[in-house]
């Protein structure tokens, strides 16, 4: 079997793995990243809306086992596990778990992975599907949409002032936002 997961599927795998707070933060994004995503394919970008949608409803499946740095990782492990069992279409898998990996900030360096303790790898976004979530994710708390200047404040005070990673997450928003502007 080749089938698809669709918004109604992906909500069902996320509910059945993830807690209330979880599944309302990715429904969050996920109507984050369409709303932007719809904007780009208005300016004339190649833009699969529906894959948007379905992979940014499940970027944080991994927060099913960790909150941590880690649940990037366990995310991409999770659907492809579940890809096998349920017979999903292999592409459509594989570019979901991608989502998963690089959905954290701006992603993450094969640097960046090293410290972190995750497979040696870099987890940067390469699509345009993939830095719209990370863009929505980046922007969404809770359920609440934010500016990604609250991101970096936020940041800041964790990583302190001139991070790489804060860099990458303004460099991004700023190549989302130019695209998407109406």
């Amino acid at each position: 079997m080749n089938k698809k997961i669709h918004r109604d599927e992906a909500l069902s795998i996320l509910k059945k793995h993830c807690s209330d707070d979880v599944v309302e933060h990715c429904v969050a994004v996920s109507e984050t990243a369409v709303k932007i995503a719809g904007k780009i394919k208005e300016n004339g970008y190649d833009m699969d809306i529906d894959f948007v949608e379905i992979a940014s409803l499940l970027h944080d499946l991994g927060r099913a086992k960790t909150h941590g740095i880690k649940h990037g990782v366990r995310g991409a492990e999770i659907i492809r596990e579940l890809g096998r069992e349920k017979g999903y279409d292999k592409d459509q898998i594989m570019k979901i778990s991608r989502v998963c990996e690089t959905h954290i900030g701006a992603g993450l360096t094969k640097e960046d992975a090293e410290e972190f303790g995750l497979p040696v790898k870099d987890y940067l976004p390469e699509t345009l599907e993939e830095k719209v979530i990370a863009h929505a994710d980046n922007i969404v708390f809770g359920t609440r949409v934010g500016s990604i200047t609250e991101t970096i404040e936020k940041l800041e005070k964790k990583l302190g002032r001139g991070h790489p990673s804060i860099k990458r997450i303004s460099q991004l928003s700023r190549f989302i936002e130019g695209i998407s502007r109406s």
